[in-house]
């Protein structure tokens, strides 16, 4: 994995030419001024139940760092996402809360230069680096390449390596700045329901096209639409509350107070076996046939080999388990925020549902995903 991805990131770009693609004065003029926006930033998890109660609050920028995410505040802020409004959030470990699903960088795998930033209510140490955009969504019009700051997720008080959050550009996750197009999104959005929900990382607005795409995220996540690629006519469909409503395919499944899963309607709901269902259990577990099942993960230790030795890990220990492939390694977060690629030694694996404890050979899994309970 080491430098997979930095043939594509030309870091001269962060010194050189720093007015590249700065907006004229007649693109400018297209986009809203600030105070339609409706932005109301918030430092701390505990900060957005005032904020979504402000009817005048269109978008949340969520600069929490290192918190979770209660269910109850989850719950709330989803159902006023899906409402038709718009939240920010800067952290890659709330991703699955947000229904997209979290990736860790090491400093290696890209090219890149210390920096320091401030995100919510504190100075972070971090990397910049230098993202592509290679989509088409409205978000990206006039976009070329972004210079972005991203903050340090691990490795902080101890000798770990430190790593840098992302998303993966996986079930309806658009990504919208990457390193290439295999990489994983620096930037990212979903649709849910009416509104919208944006992985984002703080970037510099001068170099570059971060003026433009700054602009556009900030228009678009507000409910406007976005200038087109000359400027001229605007292009989009933004969240809002007359949007048409969105269920989406989320990466990670997500449900809210009084919402269903999101795909699913009613009727199918109430047809779920028990084992479905998700009651009150520890962990979801996604099956390749797109099952989701409930229950507990038995066993005392998972045993998982690494490059840098074993690891013994306790389920209470674990908060997310990719399972890989012939080409492709399975990947453990713990509930500290630590990620490690390796081999799972542990197989089958035992999971019990309502039914009953069943065994599941690596092959048959796509992830086991620590649930939050509403």
């Amino acid at each position: 994995m080491a430098n997979r991805w930095s043939g594509f990131v030309f870091l001269a770009l962060l010194l050189l030419n720093p007015a590249w693609a700065q907006m004229g004065s007649h693109l400018k003029e297209q986009f809203q001024d600030a105070e339609k926006h409706g932005i109301r930033v918030v430092g701390r998890i505990s900060e957005i139940r005032g904020a979504i109660h402000d009817p005048s609050v269109k978008l949340l920028c969520l600069q929490s760092f290192g918190d979770t995410l209660p269910a109850e505040t989850q719950s709330e802020l989803l159902d006023w996402v899906r409402s038709g409004r718009t939240v920010w959030f800067y952290d890659a470990r709330l991703a699955p809360q947000f229904g997209m699903k979290a990736y860790f960088l090491e400093a290696e795998q890209f090219k890149n230069k210390p920096e320091d930033g401030v995100l919510g209510n504190g100075k972070r140490a971090g990397l910049a680096t230098v993202a592509i955009s290679h989509g088409n969504h409205a978000v990206q019009t006039g976009v070329g390449q972004v210079t972005v700051f991203l903050p340090e997720m691990a490795g902080e008080k101890d000798k770990s390596p430190k790593l840098y959050g992302a998303v993966e550009a996986a079930g309806d996750t658009v990504p919208l700045l990457q390193f290439a197009l295999d990489s994983p999104a620096l930037m990212a959005l979903r649709r849910d329901g009416r509104g919208l929900i944006v992985y984002k990382t703080l970037l510099w607005n001068e170099p570059l096209s971060g003026d433009r795409f700054q602009a556009n995220l900030l228009d678009f996540s507000a409910g406007f639409q976005v200038p087109g690629p000359a400027g001229e006519g605007k292009v989009g469909a933004p969240p809002g509350p007359e949007a048409e409503y969105a269920t989406g395919s989320p990466a990670v499944p997500l449900t809210s107070t009084g919402q269903v899963p999101a795909a699913s309607n009613p009727s199918t709901v109430a047809a779920l076996p028990p084992s479905q269902s998700k009651g009150k259990h520890s962990f979801s577990l996604e099956l390749k046939d797109g099952t989701t099942l409930w229950g507990e993960l038995q066993g005392d230790i998972l045993k998982f080999e690494t490059g840098k030795g074993s690891l013994k890990l306790k389920p209470a220990e674990i908060d997310r388990l990719e399972f890989g492939s012939s080409i492709k390694l399975d990947k453990v977060t713990t509930l500290s925020g630590k990620t490690e690629s390796g081999l799972l030694m542990t197989t089958p694996l035992k999971f019990r549902t309502d039914r009953g404890v069943e065994e599941f050979e690596k092959e048959d899994l796509e992830f086991l995903q620590r649930s939050v309970d509403p």
